[in-house]
């Protein structure tokens, strides 16, 4: 079977490598990850909330993870007509839809309530077994990840697929390949607020459109 590509949006652009000199705004791209996912961010940043910036430190910084899926909802909003399923990309231990601390599926219900009734979410994946986190050097081939998700409950398209990060996009490929079965089940979009990337971007906060290659093999 082969496919097209999925188009992947992000928002958060954050670079992970040393050789080029950081601007500020790579090292506010990276804290924002890091508070996304309730890392300690070692100091501030800035960002610009209508007319004015506000800094965020430790001690303010859950007020800029609220307005994440706000802004998050709006993104799914301009690429998806009318309404759509969220498929949270489960995290490394969950091996359950009730597991304790599914961190994408909280993240994908906030997105769904700040959608306006457009969003519901379906935690249709998990893992068969827990997996090592990737970035603590698991695997991040897609291949590995199509084999080890589970299919926990039935789920019909458009689907938006939904991680916190995005880095070598095996997860979402591979829960594109377990998912992807038009017409009942049509992947449609692929989210995340933060996406790594080896190479400075002119923007590293601000909306970043690709697409994944997601082609299969004949079997």
């Amino acid at each position: 079977m082969s496919s097209g590509g999925l188009k992947l949006i992000t928002l958060c652009s954050y670079l992970t490598a040393r050789s080029a000199e950081w601007r500020q705004g790579d090292y506010d791209a990276s804290k924002m990850v890091k508070a996304l996912k309730g890392d300690p961010i070692n100091g501030y940043f800035d960002f610009k909330i209508g007319d004015k910036v506000i800094r965020f430190t430790e001690a303010n910084v859950g007020d800029f993870v609220k307005r994440i899926p706000r802004a998050l909802a709006k993104m799914i909003a301009r690429q998806v007509d009318g309404p759509a399923t969220l498929v949270p990309i489960p995290n490394a231990h969950v091996t359950d839809p009730a597991a304790a601390d599914f961190r994408t599926l909280d993240l994908a219900r906030s997105v769904a309530a700040a959608s306006g009734g457009k969003l519901t979410v379906v935690p249709a994946l998990v893992f068969k077994e827990p997996q090592q986190k990737s970035r603590k050097g698991g695997p991040r081939s897609a291949d590995h990840f199509e084999q080890a998700y589970r299919q926990a409950s039935g789920v019909r398209g458009p689907i938006v697929l939904l991680d916190d990060v995005c880095t070598s996009g095996g997860h979402l490929i591979g829960a594109y390949r377990k998912l992807h079965a038009p017409p009942t089940r049509d992947v449609v979009l692929a989210c995340a607020f933060g996406r790594s990337t080896k190479e400075q971007v002119n923007t590293p906060v601000g909306i970043r459109e690709e697409t994944l290659d997601v082609s299969m093999d004949e079997f």
